[in-house]
């Protein structure tokens, strides 16, 4: 290929690129603008309602058309990871244990081929280690973030703009720790372990709730991909998990929507933090609002979610960047050593109903214990409960609960007729990979999702919302359990589930995804290469810069460019929609942000440079 045609074809691809950023851009601003009010809903969630007279929602079906349709176009990654060098991966999770454990298998599968770091709280130290996985530690206390959750009714997100700074300073204070520390996290030794080695990250893994990983990325040019266990990327298919939108019907404009709704939210809510963390920290640029809640978006960062097709098909909104592995398992079964107690307990009789909370922290313990038991009763059904986060089976159990704490479920559950569960995405997919009829009592968030989900593939009842819980309604879904069609389609998907494995799907996806070609030696592509030549156009790994291009100028490699300009003449091409875009948006965060006071009121010192202020006075400026 000519030097004319390379160029033309780069010109192409960064077109088509930059055309489907404006389009998620444009369609942002039309749900913005679309907007009419934000509640709060069941669960904590977000309800939102849509002015459906507004002006965007016109024109929004061809718009959505269009970016589905340029989507779709979009180059795809190869079949096969190309050959890539041994890298410095650091695979950064914030969450709780269900959160951390679908990590363990997969950076395990990484570290066959590279070094690897598990960064992600203290307290699951013990665990990454035992794995054979190196460690470090991030901010925050996952603790605390449940105990916060159960406090505000299970409201993850805010559901007026500045709740997050004015009455939940610990949080922000929380999120402040966890951004500092994935910077140390690429680029420091452990530093509770003294003989440990020096690191330099060369690629990121991250979950969304990590909230530096972009950042990091962007200060070292080194890529990033995205690993979620819960949709963040906007569908049409169905709504955000944070997100109400007339519940019961199916609202495909207000379900892609809702994505963009909810990471303006957290961009308005987090933003100077952000800022302060890429200026102070990083060296970098502070962001624009509407940039901070698009990054992920308008970079196309890869996404690898963990479910199979065959229970959440991939929607057709999401582009080549974005793939479907499977649910992953943390084997532990091998390891563990059941008490004699709970063996004869399982042998006793019919095998149980497993009910456990996990890491969800319960309000009413014992009202929550009682409920449990009064149902097992009622169905004759015998109970494993789980003490959990939620202190369950603070009484004496009756002789058909056995309580247990820590124990695996890839033990347990094969030795259990049905799961009863707060729907995290962790327990869910070992009770589906189980085979097992599963009842959902969601509390928050990504539960509901999962809930949902459960229901309509047939392998479980409705999911019961926490707030619903009593003992009828739990005693119907135990008594449901035991209907042959459930049971049935409850073993059919497990062994669907069974058939492939999530952590080698997920680890391919990386590899697929990195940038095989310019992160070889131009020499020898064995090695990563760590500077460019710019005497001999060349990527050099450290042996052969070393070696044989002594004296040449040299710099170092940057693998991704994250602040990449368009190609000339494009933004004069494409200028009309990006102004209506910006203006669409600027207009539409104006009516979303919460009134703060009278037009007379002269703020006080302390609220003048706050972020709601500052934001509104930069919109009212404009």
């Amino acid at each position: 290929m000519s030097e004319r045609s390379k160029l033309g074809f780069v010109d192409t691809v960064a077109t088509a690129f930059l055309r489907r950023r404006l389009q998620s851009r444009r369609l942002r601003a039309a749900a913005v603008r679309g907007l009419t009010g934000i509640s709060a809903g069941s669960g904590g969630l977000l309800q939102m309602d849509f002015d459906h007279a507004a002006t965007p929602f016109a024109q929004v079906s061809p718009w959505l058309a269009a970016h589905t349709s340029e989507i779709g176009a979009a180059p795809a990654p190869p079949a096969d990871p190309l050959g890539v060098p041994s890298l410095s991966i650091v695979v950064m999770v914030v969450g709780s244990r269900g959160d951390v454990q679908p990590f363990i298998p997969i950076a395990r599968r990484l570290a066959e081929r590279h070094r690897v770091r598990v960064a992600t709280h203290r307290e699951f130290r013990t665990m990454v280690e035992q794995a054979g996985l190196e460690f470090y530690p991030l901010g925050g206390n996952p603790h605390q973030l449940m105990e916060y959750i159960v406090k505000t009714g299970g409201s993850i997100l805010p559901t007026r703009v500045d709740q997050l700074w004015e009455d939940v300073p610990n949080k922000r204070a929380m999120i402040a720790e966890i951004l500092e520390s994935t910077w140390r996290a690429c680029t420091e030794a452990d530093p509770e372990r003294p003989a440990a080695q020096p690191f330099r990250a060369d690629a990121i893994v991250a979950n969304p709730p990590s909230y530096g990983h972009i950042h990091c990325a962007e200060a070292l040019h080194i890529p990033l991909h995205m690993i979620f266990t819960m949709p963040w990327t906007a569908t049409c298919a169905f709504p955000h998990p944070f997100a109400i939108i007339d519940p019961g019907t199916h609202h495909p404009v207000e379900s892609f929507f809702s994505y963009g709704i909810v990471d303006l939210l957290v961009s308005a809510g987090i933003g100077d933090l952000v800022d302060a963390f890429r200026t102070k920290t990083l060296g970098l640029p502070a962001v624009a609002l509407t940039d901070g809640a698009a990054l992920l978006d308008d970079h196309e960062v890869p996404f690898t979610y963990l479910w199979p097709e065959s229970l959440v098909p991939k929607p057709p909104e999401w582009g080549p960047h974005i793939e479907l592995a499977n649910f992953v398992q943390y084997a532990q079964a091998q390891a563990y050593e059941p008490p004699p107690a709970l063996l004869d307990f399982l042998a006793a009789g019919e095998a149980p109903i497993y009910v456990g909370f996990g890491s969800v922290v319960a309000e009413d313990p014992a009202a929550l214990t009682r409920t449990i038991f009064r149902a097992l009763d009622k169905a004759g059904a015998r109970g494993v409960v789980s003490r959990g986060w939620a202190h369950l089976g603070g009484e004496a159990p009756p002789p058909n609960v056995y309580l247990i704490d820590d124990c695996p479920h890839d033990w347990l559950f094969p030795r259990c007729r049905a799961v009863c569960h707060h729907g995290g995405a962790g327990t869910t997919a070992a009770g589906l990979h189980a085979g097992l009829p599963t009842v959902i009592v969601p509390f928050f968030g990504d539960q509901f999702f999962w809930g949902r989900i459960v229901a309509d593939a047939g392998a479980g009842p409705e999911p019961i919302p926490i707030r619903r819980l009593d003992v009828e309604h739990l005693t119907a879904a135990f008594d449901a359990c035991r209907r042959p069609q459930i049971r049935e389609r409850a073993t059919q998907l497990g062994a669907l589930l069974r058939a492939s494995d999530g952590a080698e799907l997920a680890a391919r996806s990386v590899e697929r995804h990195l940038p095989a070609l310019v992160m070889c030696c131009s020499t020898d592509p064995r090695h990563l290469a760590v500077v460019y030549c710019d005497t001999c156009g060349l990527r050099l790994c450290e042996a052969c810069g070393r070696e044989a291009h002594s004296g040449h100028v040299v710099r170092p490699c940057r693998y991704v460019d994250w602040g990449g300009r368009a190609p000339h003449g494009l933004f004069a091409e494409l200028g009309g929609l990006m102004g209506d875009a910006a203006l669409a948006l600027q207009a539409g965060l104006a009516e979303l942000l919460p009134s703060l006071g009278s037009e007379g009121d002269e703020p006080s010192r302390a609220d003048r440079g706050g972020p709601v202020r500052r934001l509104r006075r930069w919109l009212t400026s404009r």
